[in-house]
């Protein structure tokens, strides 16, 4: 942590974690287990102080963005909870094209708790990762779990081979009993919830790095900061390239147009070198026909006489897909 102290009798910190917030919200007022599960999400700055040499890149940062929620279940909801959120990073991850482990880290020495609640809390655990991934498609991290309780951690290998943990998935018996939370529960006593961290993610910053290594900068259609570049050959057919500037980006499809009076080549270069996944050409045919001509990246020809409207029709459900590979047909 970040300390600071202010005088003899004042310490200050910069914020390491975001779970008081959900916990303070939670007992703001008496919770009932009609309400259970609650999940709190909060994507927020948290901070590290990792030694000099230990940072790389957006890979390890003293200050970076989380995922967070904090979720409030009752002990026999625990293992439903856990499988939606690894459905959750299933889908997430898969929209990216990106493969992931799975490791359990379990009771450590200086654990804090009930020894039965653990072991059901681990037992939890290992079945939904068998459903997951079959009784070897797992790693068992033997005494590696935080002391308030077990946890699972889902790591990644960028394109060089480094393994890096993103998600994390972890029961916590222990802040629920610090802080005194409690809900009502169906009989009318007063029962204490588990409290469930959970980022997908993980660190942002890192997550950005692992894809743009992963992608080697050309990232799919959907994800890349500009979607097609506009090339209009000469400053006479700028009227038409504004045309299809509008029409692309009243499909929600981000877009980069030169206007200026460069070499077509010059202008064409730059989108390329900025990994632009489409470039459209326009000259006096495009304009006339209400076409375009479609250079798609990683390709030296261009696709001529492809009709406006079915470009943007084509463009537009490649987003709304979250397609990974370019397609070069736009009949």
């Amino acid at each position: 942590m970040f300390v600071i102290p202010s005088d003899e009798n004042t310490t200050y910190a910069m914020k390491p974690m975001n779970c008081p917030n959900a916990i303070n919200v939670f007992r703001s007022r008496q919770r009932s287990y009609r309400e259970l599960p609650i999940r709190y999400s909060q994507t927020d700055v948290i901070h590290r102080k990792e030694k000099s040499g230990e940072l790389n890149g957006l890979f390890r940062v003293q200050q970076f963005h989380q995922d967070d929620a904090h979720i409030f279940v009752e002990e026999s909801g625990i293992e439903a909870e856990i499988s939606d959120i690894m459905d959750i990073a299933k889908t997430i991850y898969g929209t990216f094209g990106l493969t992931y482990t799975a490791e359990l880290s379990t009771r450590p020495d200086d654990y804090m708790g009930d020894l039965e609640l653990w072991n059901k809390a681990e037992e939890s655990l290992k079945a939904i990762l068998t459903h997951k991934f079959g009784a070897d498609g797992f790693e068992i991290n033997e005494g590696d779990g935080a002391f308030y309780g077990p946890k699972i951690d889902l790591g990644m290998r960028d394109c060089l081979g480094r393994q890096w943990q993103m998600g994390t998935i972890q029961l916590d018996f222990q802040l629920p009993l610090n802080f005194d939370l409690k809900y009502v529960a169906e009989d009318g006593s007063m029962k204490r919830p588990v409290m469930i961290h959970r980022a997908i993610f993980g660190s942002m910053e890192r997550f950005i790095g692992i894809i743009t290594e992963h992608f080697k900068g050309q990232f799919p259609f959907w994800l890349a900061p500009v979607e097609v570049g506009v090339v209009p050959i000469r400053t006479d057919h700028n009227a038409y390239a504004r045309r299809v500037v509008a029409a692309l980006e009243d499909a929600g499809i981000r877009t980069d147009a030169d206007y200026t009076d460069q070499n077509m080549k010059n202008k064409i270069r730059h989108h390329k070198e900025q990994r632009a996944p489409y470039v459209l050409v326009i000259g006096d045919s495009e304009a006339q026909n209400g076409t375009v001509s479609v250079n798609v990246r990683g390709s030296q020809e261009s696709v001529r006489g492809v009709p406006l409207e079915s470009f943007v029709r084509r463009a537009a459900e490649m987003k709304k897909k979250h397609e990974l590979e370019l397609e070069v047909e736009f009949g």
